[in-house]
């Protein structure tokens, strides 16, 4: 099956992280702990800790980031941020702070191009949460010099300068503010996902609203607050016309936006096997891995606002909304076939094929149902900030090692070049430990 070319740019890199073999995700681990999970005492438990801080985040933390790194310790590195200033642990955030640092001195080291746009995002996104956190820490001492200057030009080029690429079409000159109110303003495209929000346009509107939140100086806020209003204006907008509610309290972001691309064709079809034919959705909804950033881009929202302010107040109803359709309708709970946590594919809560005949997976490959659940372990839906989330993650963690069907479904398909090599499907291999460790610091939140 062709896919469009543009298309396919995005959504490989967007999709890169959250369905890759959970052993990429140790590209940046130097070692590895050795030690089992269950310990006997609170003191092992904190020691235990300690060394998958060091082993899985600290020894990252301590390399120059890569364009090709960027976009996984994006992802990797956002829960034990939240938790380092969350548990005051001096150390932890020390770390952060020294990885900022180098950066904001020289930038150089994360290179800039199309190429690698969004990867940089998902780094920079970090980076514009830790100025965040830091400020709510009383501890603008450790915001560099110089980062949230760096942060406020990569709103201001991806928002007004850099040409915005778009799925089939030219890219829009005018930089992601044009493309987005084209999307805005054309309620029917060629394509449905013509139309979709990208993880550029989400993204910027995040570190955006952080920086808003972040605040600065008066001579900053005096600078950057025009251009950030501007952004947050139609970040409304997205969140007021693009938001499906449900009658029982949740919501959906666009859903059937992508009912007619390639990588959807298959979604009505339950169960993954040789020789399926099309079966697309109409009003399909995204893919639950993908939108696992919504917790965390609402947050940034509503904290671009003051406290109890009626857009405040706005984007927190939706994070409870979110709440109620992610519990409700994609968390699966443990049973006796699968005695683990896992999630629906999509977030309308149908579990049907995803990508299938997919380049990376070839022919009569794709993920099956539950096959998408391995970003559960990531820890971001902590980030919806209720006591029964945070109980889900406690009682996911309690439960490792996750048993052999379980991950299976958390890896994945096998890739088109062959199946993953055995130690991948270890439920003690090193990746089934960092993704451990992170669901016990999500626990926390």
């Amino acid at each position: 099956m062709l896919i469009d070319s543009a298309y396919t740019k995005h959504r490989k890199r967007a999709f890169k992280l959250f369905m890759l073999p959970l052993m990429g995700l140790l590209a940046i681990v130097l070692t590895v702990p050795q030690s089992k999970s269950a310990l006997p005492s609170r003191q092992k438990q904190s020691d235990e800790m300690q060394q998958a801080w060091t082993s899985f985040i600290d020894s990252g933390l301590k390399q120059p980031i890569t364009a090709a790194q960027a976009q996984n310790v994006g992802v990797i590195w956002m829960v034990p941020l939240h938790a380092a200033f969350h548990r005051k642990d001096e150390a932890w955030i020390q770390s952060f702070a020294a990885q900022f640092s180098r950066f904001a001195s020289d930038p150089s080291t994360l290179p800039t191009g199309t190429s690698v746009e969004l990867s940089r995002m998902y780094y920079l996104y970090v980076a514009s949460q830790f100025i965040v956190l830091a400020k709510e820490n009383g501890r603008q001492d450790l915001v560099p010099p110089g980062l949230p200057e760096l942060l406020y030009s990569e709103v201001q080029t991806e928002w007004r300068v850099r040409p915005a690429w778009q799925f089939g079409g030219k890219p829009f000159p005018g930089g992601a503010r044009e493309r987005v109110l084209w999307k805005l303003d054309h309620r029917k495209a060629e394509k449905s996902y013509y139309r979709a929000m990208i993880d550029e346009d989400l993204y910027n509107f995040a570190i955006a609203a952080d920086l808003k939140a972040y605040g600065g100086t008066d001579t900053q806020r005096a600078a950057w607050d025009p251009l950030l209003n501007d952004v947050l204006s139609v970040v409304k907008r997205v969140f007021t016309q693009e938001v499906v509610q449900l009658p029982d309290g949740g919501w959906l972001f666009q859903p059937g936006v992508y009912s007619d691309h390639p990588e959807y064709q298959y979604v009505g079809n339950s169960a993954a096997r040789p020789g399926l034919k099309p079966a697309p959705v109409r009003n399909i909804a995204e893919d639950t891995s993908h939108s696992l950033r919504f917790p965390l881009w609402l947050t940034s929202f509503m904290k671009a606002y003051p406290a109890n302010s009626q857009d405040y107040l706005y984007y927190e109803r939706l994070r409870e909304g979110l709440e109620r359709q992610f519990y409700a309708k994609v968390l699966v709970q443990p049973t006796a076939e699968h005695p683990c946590f896992l999630t629906t594919n999509f977030m309308d809560g149908s579990n049907g094929v995803y990508r299938w005949n997919y380049e990376s997976f070839g022919k009569d490959n794709g993920y099956g149902p539950y096959q998408a659940s391995g970003a559960f372990l990531l820890g971001w839906w902590a980030f919806l900030d209720t006591d029964r989330i945070r109980g889900v993650y406690r009682e996911a963690a309690g439960q490792f090692p996750w048993p052999r069907q379980c991950v299976e479904l958390y890896v994945g398909p096998h890739p088109a070049s062959g199946p993953f090599p055995p130690s991948s499907l270890d439920p003690e291999s090193s990746s089934m430990r960092l993704r451990h460790f992170l669901v016990v610091l999500a626990a926390t939140l």
